[in-house]
């Protein structure tokens, strides 16, 4: 499903930077948790700041949206139903967008995985005692070594166009290691200071970011079937 971002920060798809950055203000004190707030709305509220906030981020989000509205006049298609239709298996065959898969989307996937896939065994045994320096030590490392992976994502992930067809698959791969740079900031500002709010932030966008792995995972197989 392809939300509307600018809807999420309540303002107009024309809205101005400082529109945005105000709604967005607004809302996080809205519906920030420690108000009271629901954790899902909150973490929605982010993610479409996250995006309409980064210059890049935004042009590639406003190119989907704009190939949508042409296409479907915007309204919120499921884009496992849009993959599945003939017209879109015959597009999908052509070369730029395997190459996209083979050479982009799959080596930034294997990233991610060896990312994620960890965490829960390094929090696991940091929680053994956080105060310990071997622990933290050892914690910290892991935070390193995945920031320099996220480095190479980045890069990678800017060095080929993503294919018009596929322009949903690249613009979900952008938002997942964006969880998880997000994520990463969050867990190293928690070894700082020990504030369990950086941790159980860093955890949660660790989970949307394996989640939208997962979707991404059923969209690749439909293209690729």
């Amino acid at each position: 499903m392809i939300k509307n971002l600018y809807k999420e920060l309540e303002v107009k798809e024309n809205a101005t930077q400082g529109e945005i950055k105000s709604s967005y203000r607004r809302l996080v004190k809205q519906h920030h948790p420690d108000a009271g707030g629901e954790k899902d709305r909150f973490l929605a509220i982010q993610n479409a700041w996250e995006t309409l906030n980064d210059p890049f981020k935004k042009e590639q989000y406003d190119k989907t949206l704009f190939s949508l509205k042409q296409s479907s006049n915007f309204r919120n298609e499921n884009w496992e139903e849009k993959v599945n239709t003939t017209k879109y298996s015959s597009t999908i065959k052509d070369n730029e967008v395997k190459n996209w898969i083979k050479n982009i989307y799959n080596p930034t996937n294997r990233f991610i995985t060896q990312i994620i896939k960890p965490l829960s065994q390094e929090i696991k045994e940091l929680s053994a005692d956080p105060y310990d320096d071997e622990l933290m030590d050892n914690f910290c490392s892991y935070i390193t070594v995945s920031q320099r992976k996220i480095e190479k994502v980045d890069k990678l992930y800017k060095s080929i166009s993503v294919p018009n067809p596929i322009s949903s698959l690249g613009l979900d791969l952008y938002h997942c290691f964006s969880q998880v740079k997000d994520a990463l900031s969050e867990l190293d500002k928690y070894t700082q200071g020990y504030v369990d709010d950086y941790l159980f932030d860093g955890k949660e966008m660790m989970k949307e970011a394996k989640r939208i792995q997962s979707k991404m995972a059923y969209d690749k197989k439909s293209i690729i079937s």
